[in-house]
């Protein structure tokens, strides 16, 4: 059996065990850590694009397909950008870097084989793998009590929320006799029976839990503000886009003919997620909150491109989860540069913004207007790919919502951009001190913001494939 599909997996379980090794070599520097990771992480990236081809193993039970492949290569970019955002601007002594670039990987080893499981036992492994590491990340700043509260948090309100899907999996692994995903959909049929269709809610809440779905997102904004901000920017991307494959997985596949049981609670969580987000993020004093706000907000037009049809929803949540990724990686990296350079959170600090450092300012003007769907960025044609999925079920309403959604979005974007351009700077304030890996990350999220947004035509050809071949029915 050829190890090429699964080269990705095998690959970062062998960089998470050199970073301990640096680690080892190095205790309390980052000479050997940082250049390890990224070095590494590289060579990954080039193996998830290039290194391609539908495969199963463990009786069908693991594959490598269309979806899994762009699941990872997602993974490896987030977990890229959350690493160079990291080397300068950690809350935390030198010697635990390590321990901090291996949980980022643990956290993509478990998310990669939650994105390539096709049945019910894996797919709570990776889950679990990947969460246990996001609540050692979120909490590793041990002298914050921030960031102590936020891991606390999140590991009550995850092991809460992993105890229900828990128990919906099982129920539905009751009703259909098999955990596999297609098993699953031809024991159920069309006609669930009540123990499946409880299952099925349970699993869907536990699911809302992953991609912050009004309204199990409580636990949202404490952590992002408490956690590390590269740590708070990796969980609203990466593990957000996996909670999004996770529910194509499980309720295109294997609840596919039971769609009346579940789209309809889909449709409520996304009018409820998108305002709810929004309404919120207006009152928020705090950057990292606002941004933990809007990404609920986006949590919700993600669902709107859900409930469409099987493969024109799948295409365009996958071409939104790139551009998504971008444009908030984005955000959280000149937030990180802002309160680096000032010890700040507060939006009233951003006044003169604009004066201070032009180059933060206008990238961190780009990322905020293409999470609001301003035209050329990728936003924008990300959110023409999703209404449409929704308008091709007939979901007019749904779309109306989401694009009055859209435009309030863009009240609290503008308050931070008036505080940037048009508000005085304070008195003594000076130019900011923008790291390089930081800078390197703002320039090539900029730049992919502009590209997906002119050009998107590549990527939604390769998504479009993918989604056809996985899905080939309407």
């Amino acid at each position: 059996m050829s190890m090429a599909p699964w080269m990705v997996e095998l690959a970062t379980a062998a960089l998470l065990v050199l970073v301990l090794l640096a680690d080892l070599v190095a205790p309390r520097g980052k000479r050997f850590v940082w250049p390890t990771f990224l070095g590494g992480s590289l060579v990954i990236l080039g193996l998830a694009v290039f290194v391609r081809g539908d495969a199963f193993l463990l009786g069908g039970s693991y594959a490598a397909d269309g979806i899994s492949w762009l699941g990872k290569i997602v993974i490896v970019i987030g977990t890229i950008l959350a690493g160079a955002v990291s080397m300068d601007s950690l809350p935390i002594q030198e010697k635990y870097h390590g321990a901090y670039a291996a949980l980022l990987l643990a956290a993509s080893l478990g998310m990669m084989v939650l994105v390539s499981s096709r049945e019910l036992v894996t797919m709570y492994v990776g889950l679990e793998t990947s969460a246990v590491s996001l609540y050692g990340l979120a909490a590793l700043a041990k002298r914050d009590v921030l960031s102590l509260e936020a891991g606390i948090k999140y590991l009550v309100i995850g092991a809460l929320s992993s105890g229900v899907l828990l128990y919906g999996l099982a129920l539905v692994y009751a009703a259909a006799g098999t955990t596999s995903l297609d098993g699953i959909r031809a024991a159920l049929g069309h006609a669930p029976s009540p123990l499946s269709a409880v299952g099925i809610i349970l699993v869907l809440l536990g699911v809302g839990f992953k991609i912050t779905m009004v309204p199990m997102h409580v636990w949202t904004p404490d952590v992002y503000q408490g956690a590390p901000t590269p740590v708070s920017a990796f969980i609203s991307v990466v593990s957000k886009s996996v909670g999004f494959l996770f529910a194509i997985r499980l309720f295109s596949v294997a609840f596919a003919d039971l769609r009346y049981v579940w789209e309809p609670f889909f449709m409520a969580g996304a009018v409820l997620t998108m305002t709810v987000g929004n309404l919120a993020a207006i009152a928020q004093p705090s950057a990292k909150r606002l941004l933990a706000y809007s990404s609920i907000s986006q949590a919700g037009y993600l669902l709107v491109g859900f409930v469409g049809t099987s493969s024109a929803g799948t295409s365009a949540v996958l071409f939104y989860l790139f551009a998504y990724t971008l444009a908030n990686v984005a955000a959280f990296a000149a937030v990180i540069a802002f309160s680096s350079s000032t010890g700040s959170d507060r939006l009233d600090d951003y006044a003169g913004l604009a004066r201070r450092s032009p180059l933060l300012a206008l990238v961190f003007t780009f990322a905020l207007l293409s999470l609001a769907g301003i035209p050329p960025l990728a936003g924008f044609i990300g959110k023409i790919y999703l209404f449409s999925a929704a308008m091709e079920r007939g979901y007019l309403w749904l779309v109306v919502a989401a694009a009055l959604n859209s435009v309030a979005s863009l009240y609290y974007y503008l308050l931070i951009l008036r505080r940037m351009y048009f508000t005085e700077a304070p008195l003594g304030a000076g130019p900011l001190r923008v790291s390089f890996p930081v800078k390197a990350v703002l320039l090539l999220t900029t730049v992919g913001t502009f590209w997906l947004g002119i050009l998107p035509g590549p990527l939604m050809q390769v998504v479009s494939e993918v989604s056809s071949r996985v899905f080939p029915g309407p």
